[in-house]
């Protein structure tokens, strides 16, 4: 079971990277649109509402397994490869993003150039972690 068990983690934060490849996607294309001044298609901001907390949570929650993975079933010590600094820094910048997306609901325009920002360099991150994680699967 525990050889099963050790997968969780990879095939989570996969689905969770590729998730934030969509998210992000449709994140850019409103702002390319809104610096156009030109109204997004029906359903993009929609649907980037819904599914960016989802992500962030996904991303968080994959990197808390990735610790629990690697003390509990590999015996590791914590944050002991640069996987799992990285995987830090990535859980950090999407709870940043989430939290500034937050404030762009409310109204909080400013902070908009920040939330890009803070998404283009989670996403880099996040795709870093994951190169960084293949050489550690089992």
């Amino acid at each position: 079971m525990k050889e099963l068990l050790v997968y969780a983690h990879p095939a989570l934060a996969a689905v969770a990277i590729l998730l934030a490849f969509i998210v992000y996607r449709d994140g850019f294309a409103q702002r390319k649109l809104r610096l156009r001044k030109i109204t997004p298609p029906e359903g993009s901001y929609a649907r980037h509402l819904k599914l960016a907390p989802w992500n962030a949570a996904l991303i968080i929650t994959a990197a808390i397994g990735g610790l629990i993975s690697a003390v509990a079933l590999r015996e590791w010590k914590p944050f002991d490869t640069l996987h799992g600094w990285f995987g830090v820094t990535t859980a950090v910048l999407f709870t940043l993003m989430w939290w500034l997306g937050r404030k762009l609901i409310r109204g909080q325009k400013h902070v908009a150039e920040r939330h890009g920002l803070i998404g283009l360099l989670a996403l880099f991150a996040a795709g870093i972690t994951g190169v960084l994680g293949i050489s550690l699967l089992p």
